[in-house]
């Protein structure tokens, strides 16, 4: 077995070896297991995922399929999620993949994924301004205001200033507005739902047609594409990662609820998404994305439950900014655990004496996503196609990162842990979430968007690959720089641990 890198005293469990440096210590304890829950299925964005992907899905599967795909892409993702609870019972960190590939291969390889981490998650916070502004511009229509990008930028404004007043809380105030947030909106969905089906649907009874993969017109071809679109909105199984330190027992807790909130949001989809996918014909789907609808579900909405449809743009803004606020946790906290090793910003790596969080790192994924509401949201003409494009970039960076995860859980065990190797859960899981992962990196993102027009798909390839490149020239920089192997990555206290 080679011989443990210097990187570390041990890479081993959450206990610690060195203690976090003086000034750069996040508050241990703050997040039970309910807290770090709503965290996690606000990143995964309950309602936002049946309103905007629906059209997506069912035209692109030819058929009522929508609980289908949410049941295969679910298990699709349980690799994935396996290997992050493994690797987060082993070394609980605010670094996550970065830290562990950082300990697993070689310093200069986590180096480089802690840029491609950073990305994904200040990309994944962008997102929800934009998504605040699409329905915010179907609520204003629904008063028959004549809606602009200008109207979009109000909203999206509107939603950074409240994630930021929620960033500026504590982060256990701050889970807690998130949760509300997130139930209000999970309850909604739900609820209609139920309604559609008590009324039976198009249908007009209950039917296994949604489950059934001949429902889909299109073939294969097509239900792999439908895949694709949901894998978007079960992207999430790494959210609570970068939350770790702030948890009470991290290297028990974390684990738990990884695997939790990935089977909650898996099922709460099913089961809703049968509703939805019973609720009217695929070809009036069709009609209303064609017609520029911001959702499907809105209309169908007003056919079952009237003027409460008015609930939907209403629980897209609580989504959007649950979803936000969990976000600018996840990056900001894989910012500050870069920072924080002599990597980044100074200033990015200060606790605030006030919430015990970075604020300084929530700050900085709060401006570039303000950036990003103004640059996207005029480049691609307006907030709904700007959502869509930075959804792109997303897919890249966050299936980077879920490959590098499975690396982790392979190779850690391989190097370190060779006497508690399991070749189910520490072999073969890893290598099933790399074979699928791969498949949807190569399927979902490269020749579905390189067939795309340059303006709204092409060009989200060329920008991830040289993004990529500009991190890969960033980490060998620190590579001279620095005698990477001689550095000691930050780890927990062994009493936080057991706390």
């Amino acid at each position: 077995m080679p011989p443990e890198p210097a990187v570390s005293a041990s890479p081993d469990s959450g206990t610690a070896t060195v203690p976090a440096r003086r000034g750069t210590r996040l508050a241990g304890g703050s997040l039970n297991l309910r807290r770090v829950a709503f965290i996690g299925l606000a990143y995964f964005s309950l309602a936002p995922v049946i309103y905007l992907n629906m059209g997506y899905i069912e035209s692109a599967a030819g058929g009522p399929v929508m609980p289908l795909v949410f049941l295969l892409i679910t298990v699709a993702i349980i690799p994935t999620a396996i290997s992050f609870a493994v690797m987060n019972g082993r070394r609980p960190s605010a670094g996550s993949a970065f830290t562990w590939m950082w300990e697993s291969t070689r310093p200069g390889v986590g180096l480089w994924l802690g840029w491609m981490m950073a990305t994904a998650y200040v990309v994944a916070a962008a997102l929800y301004p934009l998504a605040f502004a699409v329905f915010f511009n179907a609520f204003l229509q629904f008063f028959g205001i004549q809606t602009s990008l200008w109207t979009g930028y109000a909203g999206g404004f509107l939603a950074i200033v409240v994630a930021a007043y929620m960033a500026r809380s504590n982060i256990r105030l701050g889970a807690r507005m998130i949760g509300v947030l997130m139930l209000f909106e999970a309850a909604f969905v739900a609820v209609l739902a139920v309604v559609i089906v008590a009324r039976g649907g198009y249908l007009g009874h209950f039917s296994a047609t949604p489950f059934n993969p001949a429902a889909a017109t299109t073939g294969f071809s097509g239900i792999a594409l439908a895949l694709v679109f949901a894998f978007m909105s079960i992207a999430g199984v790494d959210s609570i990662a970068p939350v770790a330190e702030e948890s009470k027992t991290p290297s028990r807790m974390i684990p738990l609820a990884t695997i939790l909130i990935t089977v909650i949001a898996g099922l709460f989809w099913t089961l809703t998404s049968y509703g939805f996918a019973i609720s009217v014909p695929v070809n009036t789907v069709q009609g209303y994305v064609n017609a520029g609808q911001v959702t499907p579900v809105y209309p169908i909405a007003q056919s079952y439950i009237g003027a409460l449809a008015i609930l939907v743009p209403i629980t897209g803004f609580t989504a959007a900014i649950a979803s936000f606020g969990a976000s600018i946790y996840a990056a900001s906290r894989l910012l500050y655990a870069v920072s924080r090793e002599g990597f980044g910003p100074a200033r990015l790596a200060k606790v605030d004496q006030k919430t015990s969080g970075p604020w300084n790192a929530e700050l900085a994924t709060i401006l570039i996503s303000t950036v990003a509401l103004l640059f996207f949201g005029w480049w691609q003409d307006g907030p709904s196609s700007a959502y869509a494009y930075i959804g792109g970039l997303f897919v890249f960076f966050v299936l980077v990162c879920y490959l590098a995860a499975n690396v982790a859980n392979l190779v850690y065990h391989l190097r370190y842990k060779r006497s508690e190797f399991r070749w189910l859960v520490n072999g073969v899981v890893p290598i099933l979430g790399i074979v699928i992962d791969g498949y949807i990196l190569y399927e979902g993102f490269f020749v579905a968007l390189l067939g795309l027009p340059f303006k709204t798909g092409s060009s989200i390839v060329w920008l991830a690959l040289a993004w990529s490149v500009v991190g890969i020239g960033w980490a060998i920089r620190w590579t001279r720089k620095r005698d990477l192997r001689s550095v000691s990555l930050t780890r927990l206290d062994a009493e936080a641990d057991a706390a």
